[in-house]
């Protein structure tokens, strides 16, 4: 099972010269789930005033003086920084923190601080003087206000003294309904859909406790994985009002070139009839299949009409002909880590003050998802990610940002950008995956 941790803290400190005379710089890396962060230095100058610069973490392959690639590497340049306390008088000019490389970890750890010249190439670089990971424990007080101002997020919301919770004094506790959909048994992907079942799991209860919600998960999977349970699991649901209610789908899709509809059908084949359906001849496998699937627009339209606060249905499958029933198994670039810390009022926002609808999936039609077996399908594994990054304590941003919206959008534009990274064994070329989706924001 993947660990549960959301994000990561490194405290660490180098001594830069500046006009011939040193100045101590100490640094905070603010590394998210996401892979997305941002690097907080402080230091004295000579006139002893303070300054306070924040780097958004963007590294790159370090280059040395001959524009040679050094792979064991990463660089963040320094010299772009934002002036938050200070006059702008940089002691970071030309300067760069460098990053061990781990190809086991995607986790970044500082390692030496360099200078630059002009072409952005490394002239030198020494080990920092002391660095230190971070945990939760030690984000204290004293420490975060040397890099934080006392009235930004994250400050206040490692700070905070006062207590959280107690949502619901007078009301009725709404209740979480999740439920997942997966196709453990299929030779081809059933690893990987394990994974996004045991991350979508292990998150939602999280989240759950956090929000001292009732907790109601459905796992339709091994023999309970076709379309008669699922239909007559959807006759039987009944959320409340104000309840939330969380559908998601990992395995096989499929759509047909005549249909008007962008949206994938769920490819339901019960496992003890799929040899036989596999040698079928053309015709049967058809009516087979329509008697074995459900599209995703469906199962959406009818959880909405079950009239829950919050609806979220995803999908993460192929959206081509069902003849291409294979997900390929590539290597996908990052895992998510899951949660260990979360911000109650974050959470709060996103899961019992929004009033949404959302219908998404991870490929338009013609397009393949991709998926691993040890890391899940990369879709789901975005979505995941992005969520930490708003949930958690370290995000810095305004609470108004978390929202369903900038999660299905920001979940949408990673895996665009990633998929041509992975290659497609089937298709022999990298991959191609647009996801798309349709929020409706509810009214009071």
């Amino acid at each position: 099972a993947p660990s549960l941790q959301a994000q990561i803290f490194w405290q660490f400190q180098w001594k830069s010269i500046k006009s011939g005379k040193p100045v101590l710089v100490d640094g905070l890396l603010v590394h998210l789930e996401d892979r997305s962060g941002f690097i907080r230095l402080t230091y004295l100058d000579h006139e002893k005033q303070l300054h306070l610069a924040e780097i958004n973490l963007r590294p790159d392959y370090l280059q040395n003086t001959k524009g040679k690639i050094d792979s064991s590497f990463w660089a963040q340049p320094l010299g772009t920084s934002k002036q938050l306390v200070g006059n702008g008088a940089s002691a970071l000019d030309n300067q760069c923190l460098l990053f061990k490389t781990n190809a086991n970890n995607d986790d970044l750890q500082p390692s030496h601080f360099g200078v630059l010249d002009g072409t952005g190439r490394l002239v030198n670089s020494s080990a920092l003087n002391s660095k230190k990971q971070l945990e939760q424990n030690m984000l204290l007080e004293p420490l975060l206000a040397k890099f934080f101002l006392k009235e930004e997020p994250l400050y206040k919301n490692y700070t905070s003294s006062k207590t959280r919770g107690g949502y619901f004094a007078g009301k009725p506790i709404p209740t979480m309904h999740v439920i997942i959909l997966a196709d453990l048994k299929d030779p081809s992907i059933g690893k990987g859909c394990k994974v996004d079942q045991v991350k979508l799991s292990q998150v939602y209860i999280t989240i759950a406790q956090k929000l001292k919600v009732r907790l109601d998960t459905i796992n339709i999977v091994n023999d309970n994985y076709n379309r008669t349970q699922l239909q007559q699991m959807l006759q039987a649901f009944k959320p409340g009002k104000d309840d939330m209610v969380l559908f998601h789908y990992t395995g096989h899709g499929f759509n047909r070139e005549d249909s008007l509809d962008p949206y994938p059908n769920l490819f339901l084949v019960p496992y003890a009839q799929r040899t036989s359906w596999e040698n079928a001849k053309a015709d049967e496998q058809e009516l087979g299949l329509r008697n074995a699937t459900m599209s995703i627009q469906e199962i959406y339209e009818t959880i909405i009409a079950k009239g829950a606060r919050l609806n979220i249905v995803i999908s993460d499958c192929c959206n081509t002909n069902y003849k291409l029933k294979s997900i390929p198994v590539n290597d996908l670039s990052g895992t998510s880590r899951g949660f260990t810390n979360l911000y109650p009022d974050y959470c709060k926002k996103l899961f019992l003050e929004e009033k949404v609808n959302i219908l998404a999936t991870a490929v338009k039609k013609g397009e393949q998802a991709a998926s691993h077996p040890t890391k899940g399908s990369l879709f789901t594994n975005y979505y995941l990610q992005i969520i930490s990054s708003y949930l958690s304590p370290a995000y810095n941003g305004s609470i108004e940002e978390v929202n369903w919206n900038s999660v299905i959008q920001g979940t949408e534009k990673k895996t665009k950008e990633t998929a041509p990274s992975i290659y497609n064994t089937t298709t022999k070329s990298p991959f191609k995956m647009t996801p798309f989706s349709k929020i409706q924001l509810k009214k009071d």
